[in-house]
């Protein structure tokens, strides 16, 4: 079976939109998030994922995310670094509306890059556990969960 150019920029499409809400959904499930200091956010992100896991599975999970965490290591860091940018412009006096813009603008294209290098990473961590691992964290990424 020979899949077309479309079919495949629609699964890519798909698969980094499922990667993008479940990261979303993680990161935005967090009670209190910036009060543990910009550091521990990705961490805790991750342990909530580890967290729905079966327990058989999370050794190699997490095995595999530190055996790929060169792909994402830079991103990581470049995307902690534009959130303190954008702190630091809301927190500014005199209040200055474009260098927010400027800084949230930043911030966004940084998550686009971490997102492209973390989603690589976690689908390699994806591939290497069960399938009842891999629907237990799309379930734990669903809205209204």
């Amino acid at each position: 079976m020979r899949l077309g150019r479309q079919t495949i920029l629609a699964a890519l499409l798909g698969a980094s939109v499922v990667v993008n809400l479940v990261l979303g959904g993680v990161l935005l499930a967090q009670p209190g998030r910036g009060h543990g200091g910009p550091s521990r956010g990705f961490e805790r992100m991750i342990g909530r994922l580890e967290a729905t896991l079966p327990e058989t599975d999370r050794p190699r999970f997490r095995e595999v995310l530190q055996a790929e965490r060169p792909r994402y290591a830079e991103a990581l860091q470049a995307l902690r670094a534009s959130r303190a940018e954008v702190d630091a412009a809301m927190l500014r006096q005199p209040f200055d509306p474009a260098a927010l813009q400027q800084a949230m603008a930043r911030s966004s294209e940084r998550w686009v890059a971490f997102s492209m290098q973390f989603g690589e990473a976690l689908s390699q961590a994806l591939a290497a556990i069960s399938p009842e691992g891999r629907a237990r964290v799309a379930a734990a990424g669903s809205p209204g969960e």
